[in-house]
């Protein structure tokens, strides 16, 4: 099994996510509903292309109650298809580019999971 299909080590999450698929263009908000280290699915309400790169943006859970804690990336969409029974888009992210504190900031939010 490829990163794409690979299932077993994505975490189910409820993350708020954002995908920038340009400066110009406003964001597509979604929620992130499984997280792994390289790849994730994002539902939304708005379509993102197939082969869009986008910086996506992460509400994950900190470790302070009232302190925001956010995981920024560089993504490809790999996949996108309609879920008719929801109304909404599931997008499968593939993640191209990632720092190495935002990384284990991922890591350490899937563990607490």
């Amino acid at each position: 099994m490829n990163q794409t299909t690979d299932t077993r080590s994505r975490k189910k999450v409820s993350w708020r996510a954002a995908m920038v698929t340009a400066p110009s263009v406003p964001p597509v908000y979604g929620i992130a509903v499984e997280v792994a280290e390289h790849n994730l699915i994002i539902l939304a309400d708005k379509e993102v292309k197939v082969g869009t790169s986008c910086h996506v943006y992460l509400d994950i859970p900190g470790t302070q109650v009232n302190k925001k804690n956010y995981v920024d990336f560089t993504g490809n969409i790999s996949c996108t298809s309609l879920m008719g029974q929801v109304s909404m888009f599931r997008h499968i992210v593939q993640i191209k580019e990632i720092n190495t504190i935002q990384r284990e900031n991922l890591l350490k939010a899937l563990k607490s999971t």
